[in-house]
């Protein structure tokens, strides 16, 4: 004998229906009969309603999405502190290669300057061995500079001039030292340099060789 339901109770499960409704709450099963019923007023307001469709912000821990976020987390930062030393050093960089374009555009001109007093010593270290090897000396400290350029009254056997021109004036303004010892048997020639005779030692200097008079005399050097 089949079993009887009453009426208002599911025919799966027996639980008591609630009016209107078109499935039982307890099995979810639909009940026969009852027709679809029209929502409320408030429900039907609420579906008109326009939404922002945005997605659900709903934090759900992953462990396999929280180990790629701080993965992201860790490489952003070291990008950011790679970042920040690499402008570091372009700055310092740029401010190094900044004073060392100025410096060498303010030093220029003192090389320039030492590199023609280099040339005036070599033109007189010339004239020097041209000169005693015409009068077997060297010009006096008292005879100087001027006797390479002018006969002196005593010196008979003078071919000169031995320099093209006066250059007693060293590129910095200041004279020449020329100094001979044993009445022109050696001779220095000399400049302070750019700090003048106030430096208290010469910058450039050609001396004489007295064991070989007729030897080249040496190179200037400092």
């Amino acid at each position: 004998m089949p079993e009887i339901i009453e009426e208002g109770k599911c025919q799966q499960c027996g639980a008591t229906l609630l009016p209107k409704w078109r499935f039982c709450v307890a099995c979810s099963a639909p009940v026969p009969g009852i027709a679809r019923q029209s929502q409320d007023k408030l429900a039907e307001s609420l579906r008109h309603l326009p939404s922002t469709r945005q997605p659900d912000k709903t934090l759900v821990f992953v462990p396999e999405l929280r180990d790629a976020r701080l993965k992201r987390s860790r490489r952003n930062k070291w990008i950011a502190v790679v970042s920040a030393i690499a402008c570091v050093a372009l700055v310092v960089a740029g401010f190094a290669f900044f004073r060392s374009k100025e410096k060498k555009k303010t030093e220029a001109p003192n090389q320039q300057r030492e590199l023609m007093a280099r040339r005036d010593l070599d033109l007189y270290a010339n004239a020097f061995r041209s000169f005693y090897t015409d009068i077997g000396r060297y010009p006096t400290t008292q005879e100087g500079l001027s006797a390479l350029l002018k006969r002196p009254s005593a010196l008979a056997s003078w071919r000169g001039p031995y320099i093209e021109a006066d250059y007693s004036v060293d590129p910095w303004g200041h004279d020449y030292v020329y100094q001979a010892v044993n009445n022109g048997a050696t001779y220095s020639f000399s400049t302070y340099g750019p700090e003048g005779d106030g430096a208290g030692r010469f910058f450039l200097q050609v001396t004489s060789e007295a064991s070989d008079p007729h030897a080249p005399p040496p190179s200037p050097t400092p």
